[in-house]
């Protein structure tokens, strides 16, 4: 991320120009899955050679592999160092789902499926999945990379046909300049490792992105950011304490810090 991997991750940010990937179209038919696997990393699988993934002239500035689009469009296309079908980054859904429930609050059936959720660098993180399982149902995922969104739209397919998905969008996004009509559209953002890609990935790219999840989340709306790699002061200037309340300070976790933020 996209969405460092988007460092689900996924570095969340898109090629300049790329269109948005609308809704995924479950299929009539789908074959067989296997039980879903999910895997999980930690910040340290960011300290590696990544000299191999520069040559691609938008990934002159980037500070690791995980900074570099190249990188993450080859691991989805089976060639990285991950699973390229699906892969937890930092943690599952275990960890989020009480974050969920103590600083968003909704609980019932309808509370859930009314809440717009944001999913920022998505790669092939299961979280989409999970989301949906939950009774979460306006799901928004984006990446930069078109193979993330491609491996989302398999891992819907472990969905039971018939399953409405008619508010599930996928797309292909530049996380440094959203589209124009998600202003003040989201009541929730979660990343998981997103922003440590864009911040990888050169400098100002951290501060244009945290610019931009300000500018699509409602007011009162919650960002739970889950991050290993962002300076702590950089992080302080991103998401400064005029245009947000830090309600979680995910500084001293030991495997990568749960930061919770509620727009002012």
């Amino acid at each position: 991320m996209p969405g460092c991997p988007a460092p689900s991750f996924a570095s969340a940010f898109a090629t300049s120009g790329a269109l948005p990937l609308h809704r995924s179209i479950l299929p009539h038919r789908r074959r067989w899955k296997r039980p879903l696997r999910q895997f999980t990393t930690s910040a340290s699988e960011f300290d590696k050679d990544y000299s191999q993934f520069r040559g691609d002239e938008n990934d002159s500035d980037a500070r690791s592999q995980f900074g570099t689009k190249s990188y993450w469009d080859q691991m989805y296309e089976g060639m990285g160092d991950f699973a390229a079908d699906e892969y937890s980054w930092y943690f599952g859904f275990e960890v989020i789902k009480p974050l969920l429930e103590e600083y968003v609050g909704a609980s019932s059936r309808t509370e859930k499926a009314e809440l717009s959720i944001l999913l920022p660098g998505c790669g092939n993180d299961p979280l989409l999945l999970d989301l949906y399982n939950a009774g979460y149902r306006r799901l928004t995922a984006f990446d930069y990379s078109a193979g993330a969104i491609d491996r989302q739209r398999e891992l819907l397919e472990y969905l039971p046909m018939g399953s409405d998905v008619d508010h599930v969008v996928l797309s292909v996004e530049d996380a440094r300049s959203l589209p124009e009509e998600w202003e003040g559209a989201f009541d929730v953002i979660v990343e998981k490792g997103a922003l440590d890609a864009i911040y990888l990935s050169g400098d100002g790219n951290f501060e244009q992105s945290a610019n931009e999840f300000a500018r699509v989340v409602k007011k009162d709306g919650i960002c739970i950011s889950c991050s290993g790699v962002v300076p702590e002061a950089l992080r302080r200037e991103g998401f400064e304490e005029n245009a947000w309340e830090w309600l979680r300070d995910g500084s001293d976790d030991l495997k990568a810090g749960c930061f919770v933020l509620k727009r002012r």
